[in-house]
């Protein structure tokens, strides 16, 4: 068994950022080159980072812990996986196996193809880099261009989509992503090198000899971990409406960044750019251990799968996304929507 936290004071907790209040907090917090932060942005360093809260801290063990965990339960269920054929596992696989297995067939024999909206996450993603990396700070829809200029240089696959776009496509996308960065700008606070910020940060972990891959990519990691002390921050950023999934999404990339340092990060943030609004967890062994099962469960149903179990089908609001909902039996079809 996992031993419990030896700070008293931190519990589980879970929590929707209230309406908006009037903030007192030193402005100095915010490297804002002059500019007043919004009440939005003191409010993020108030409530979100809330620096002068205890951390917790953990057993010098508990990432081992977790790996062994994880071995344990998927051992029998991938025995005769062969390493060079092993088990992917993403935060995307995770939730669609969980939520209707027929969703996950139909997006694993339908081919990816890049669009604008597909493309617009990735761009305002590297477009934040920049604005952190570069020592200028060019104006959001220039930040925009200079991230799809590297895009094409670095990314085969969306670089060439890039390239070859038609033009209202590459429009929609430009608009769109400094849409982001915009609504980024105005809400979470500039983002100050001393963070230590990770953007689009890729996690990997390898399990039972090679046979399983768990892989997850951060939005956004502020902070390191100090000896066993908790002191990251994970968050992601979504627009459109919240999904229950986006919590779940946030455990398996605390799982696997505990498995990484063996320490996990003290919070996970959903953060609505729409809205200015956020959903908070923090982290415990309540979270990790239902993160590691949620995990398991999942692996042994696209085993199964893959040795031809017919997909369980189950109606929801997946069906909107879903290539095969056309065609399928179960499917509870509506209006798509962005986000």
């Amino acid at each position: 068994m996992m031993p419990t936290p030896t700070d008293s004071g931190t519990s589980r907790s879970t929590s929707l950022s209230p309406p908006l209040p009037i903030v007192t907090i030193v402005s100095s917090l915010l490297d804002t080159d002059g500019t007043a932060p919004t009440p939005t942005q003191l409010r993020v360093v108030a409530e979100l980072f809330d620096r002068e809260a205890t951390r917790p801290t953990f057993g010098p063990d508990l990432g081992r812990e977790l790996r062994g965990m994880l071995e344990e339960g998927l051992g029998p269920i991938v025995a005769d996986v062969q390493p060079e054929d092993p088990v992917w596992v993403s935060k995307r696989v995770l939730g669609q196996v969980h939520t209707c297995e027929g969703w996950f067939v139909a997006e694993q024999e339908a081919p990816f193809a890049w669009s604008a909206a597909a493309a617009r996450g990735t761009v305002a993603h590297k477009a934040v880099e920049l604005s952190v990396t570069l020592r200028s700070r060019p104006a959001p829809l220039d930040l925009v261009d200079i991230a799809i200029e590297r895009l094409i240089e670095s990314d085969k696959s969306l670089g060439s989509w890039l390239l070859d776009a038609d033009p209202a496509e590459l429009a929609q996308v430009r608009g769109d992503a400094a849409d982001w960065v915009v609504k980024f700008d105005d809400t979470f606070p500039p983002l100050q090198r001393a963070w230590r910020p990770r953007l689009e940060s890729a996690l990997t972990v390898e399990l039972c000899g090679g046979r399983v891959v768990l892989r997850g990519k951060v939005d956004l990691a502020l902070g390191r971990a100090e000896g066993t002390t908790a002191r990251v921050l994970i968050v992601d950023f979504k627009t459109g409406r919240a999904q229950p999934v986006y919590a779940e999404d946030l455990r398996f990339y605390a799982l696997l960044e505990t498995i990484r340092v063996g320490v996990p990060p003290y919070r996970l943030a959903t953060f609505a750019l729409d809205s200015g609004t956020w959903v908070a967890e923090d982290v415990d062994h309540d979270v990790l251990r239902s993160a590691a099962l949620r995990t398991v469960d999942a692996v042994a149903k696209l085993v199964e799968i893959g040795d031809g179990r017919p997909a369980t089908l189950r109606a929801g609001l997946a069906c909107r996304w879903c290539p095969a909902a056309a065609a399928c039996p179960a499917s509870a079809t509506g209006p798509a929507e962005e986000g």
